[in-house]
């Protein structure tokens, strides 16, 4: 064997060579000091598939969490398990008086009118399931926490994040279409296509697709949208006649109407919840309302900042408005179309007797499982070398107040 080769870190120290020979010969330039860097960058990166699997992992889940969920963040959350609430605890959405009763009156000498009873009307939903369960391997975990610094919690702490993304996206921001499963045959949380709806939409209205509702799709909860129409929302649609377009005269029309309709004061106490297309058009339509062009606050006759420079003295340019006619613009990415820009849901923000009018409420306390390494459930409980974890929300979209939401659809810009 050569000396070249019995000196060489893979073979040891054969041909007589000692320790202190080889340290040596490394001094004196023969093998450089830094031989295994490379082999050690290789190992991190490129030894498996499974280390590109996980950087590219990474990246996908900062991409997806870092979207938006707007609507179910706007939506007030009610912890139904929590004893100390004011008014009923219980699941159920109440209209006070479907049918007031009438004014009477009787003659001179005439007999009492016979009492008059109010129509009185429950509405009953069943609790939905919104779960996400994350599975990160043994090994995974390990070669996450080398080389990205990213361990098991911090994967878990993200997938809450995707839980709350997924409810957006998948569930209250998603549209209904026809044939599809009606309330009693879904296990996600309610959209709010199905939460705030017509008889006479669900009749006479077209899906997103264009076609007609079957009976029965935009039931929700125990309200057959065909026969009950005391719990109409106040929707303004187009038919099957396709789109129209959002303009100051429509949407300010559409609000007055649903003032007079609502049990809630439109212009004090509701939100707009639509996507970034039907928002931008809105804040255009403020903006030519209020003549923002030729209103300026003194204060804002500034100079702007550019590094060490400033520009010329003199107003913004460009504005945008965050509302209508004060009511507060939402927009969402995963907001639902029924034309050619996202359709404008109202939603209420106050309360009735005690109790949200439009919320999410959470029935039980959410329920999370973790398994695996350093978890509360080993190895032997899953019968897997992985680590796993589930988190479990039973809740539901609650409307106890059908007149005070809107929607007006079909729109075009």
């Amino acid at each position: 064997m050569s000396a070249r080769a019995s000196t060489h870190p893979m073979m040891g120290y054969a041909g007589g060579n000692s320790p202190e020979r080889f340290l040596e010969s490394n001094v004196l330039g023969d093998v450089p000091m830094d031989w295994d860097e490379g082999l050690l960058q290789r190992a991190q990166y490129d030894t498996s598939t499974q280390a590109h699997v996980n950087s590219i992992f990474n990246a996908t889940l900062y991409a997806q969490y870092n979207d938006e969920h707007k609507w179910y963040n706007a939506l007030t959350q009610v912890d139904r398990f929590n004893a100390s609430l004011e008014g009923p605890v219980t699941a159920k959405a109440f209209r006070a008086a479907t049918t007031p009763v009438d004014l009477q009156s009787h003659s001179e000498g005439g007999s009492v009118p016979a009492g008059q009873t109010m129509g009185v009307e429950e509405v009953e939903f069943d609790p939905k399931r919104s779960e996400t369960v994350i599975e990160v391997t043994d090994l995974q975990q390990i070669r996450a926490s080398i080389e990205d610094a990213v361990g098991f919690e911090e994967f878990w702490e993200l997938q809450e994040q995707q839980l709350d993304l997924a409810i957006d996206r998948d569930g209250i921001a998603s549209p209904v279409f026809q044939g599809d499963p009606q309330y009693d045959s879904v296990d996600e949380i309610t959209t709010l296509d199905r939460v705030i709806a017509s008889s006479d939409e669900e009749a006479n209205a077209v899906d997103p697709n264009g076609n007609a509702y079957n009976d029965g799709d935009l039931d929700y909860g125990s309200v057959d949208r065909s026969a009950d129409s005391w719990a109409d929302s106040y929707v303004d649609h187009n038919g099957a006649s396709g789109t129209r377009q959002l303009t100051n005269d429509l949407f300010t029309s559409f609000l007055n109407s649903m003032n007079e309709f609502a049990g809630v004061d439109v212009y004090n106490d509701v939100a707009i919840l639509t996507g970034h297309d039907t928002a931008g058009v809105l804040s255009d339509l403020a903006a030519e309302r209020n003549n923002v062009r030729n209103v300026a606050a003194m204060a804002d006759y500034t100079t702007e900042s550019v590094g060490d420079a400033e520009s010329i003295r003199g107003l913004s340019g460009t504005a945008r408005y965050r509302d209508y006619d004060g009511i507060p613009i939402i927009g969402n990415q995963h907001a639902i179309k029924h034309g050619d820009i996202s359709s404008i849901f109202i939603v209420p923000t106050d309360t009735i007797r005690g109790q949200p009018r439009l919320s999410i409420e959470q029935f039980t306390a959410p329920y999370t499982e973790t398994a695996g390494r350093g978890q509360s459930q080993g190895y032997l409980a899953t019968g897997n070398y992985r680590d796993e974890a589930l988190m479990l929300l039973n809740h539901e979209v609650i409307n106890r107040d059908f007149a005070s939401c809107g929607l007006i659809r079909d729109l075009a810009e």
